[in-house]
């Protein structure tokens, strides 16, 4: 059967549930992201808050399609979406995009977040779960944390603020999920990265002073590389990041999207899809 938008209806009988550890095999079968093995899932699927994996189960049992998520500020970040074989061309991903936006409000986010390549097959998805746009358009980029950085006491927590040390001024990018302190981003723990939600600094010349207030929260993790956003304009901070060998992690630029559930809830009607199994 098929949706008016040319989609292939997902079978009534599926079940769309959150993951738990019973499902590591599972997942792998069907994730191939950089450095997730399982541990690292495992650790994900037991995270309470901070992680969220919503599966899709076929008729017969076997798990369709998966999609990754995480606690970031106090925003659930959608992060990828596996489809396996027998659900491709189907409408699986908007299935669990809506079930993690259920989810997410259900459990007192104050919204979802997600990275948008603007002119890419997922700007249709974003622009179906109402994201709009947060900040400029960014390459994502990341540098390795010091060796000689100290460790902090370990957290429970895998995601939280720092507050770089410097004078309030226009940063090169403003914390992307809030406007509470122009020196403060928020930081989530992604497999081997601490990912930030701004860059506080006026210049990408003053990287040191975030690596300095992040490393020890990235290695307290067992993160061994920074993330961070930079605007696609700045060409003088790509020449910079080129010069200390920093990986870019954005094919083409890409724009935060947001939807603020407190601002949503008004005027916005329910999709009338099957409730998720927490």
């Amino acid at each position: 059967m098929t949706a008016p938008d040319g989609t292939q209806r997902l079978p009534e009988t599926g079940q769309v549930r959150r993951l738990t550890p019973e499902d590591v095999d599972s997942v792998l079968r069907i994730v191939e992201i950089e450095e997730l093995d399982a541990a690292t899932l495992t650790r994900e699927l037991v995270g309470g808050r901070d992680y969220l994996w919503m599966g899709l189960d076929l008729p017969n049992g076997d798990l369709g399609a998966v999609h990754r998520s995480m606690k970031w500020g106090n925003y659930l970040l959608l992060k990828g979406v596996f489809v396996n074989e027998p659900l491709r061309g189907s409408g699986a991903a908007l299935e669990l995009a809506f079930a993690l936006r259920d989810a997410a409000r259900n459990g007192g986010y104050a919204g979802l977040a997600a990275w948008v390549e603007p002119h890419k097959p997922e700007a249709a998805l974003a622009r179906m779960l109402r994201l709009r746009s947060a900040g400029p358009l960014v390459h994502r980029f990341e540098v390795p944390v010091p060796d000689d950085a100290p460790y902090a006491a370990a957290s429970v927590q895998d995601c939280g603020p720092i507050t770089v040390d410097l004078p309030e001024s226009a940063p090169l990018v403003a914390d992307l999920l809030t406007d509470d302190s122009p020196t403060t981003v928020h930081w989530v723990h992604d497999r081997h990265r601490l990912v930030l939600s701004g860059f506080p600094p006026r210049s990408i010349s003053d990287l040191g002073l975030v690596l300095s207030a992040a490393a020890p929260v990235a290695r307290s993790k067992g993160a061994r590389y920074l993330e961070f956003p930079v605007p696609a304009a700045d060409l003088s901070a790509a020449f910079f990041l080129a010069s200390v060998k920093a990986r870019r992690l954005s094919r083409t630029p890409v724009r935060l999207g947001r939807v603020d559930f407190g601002a949503a809830h008004q005027g916005t009607v329910r999709d009338g899809r099957r409730q998720v199994r927490a």
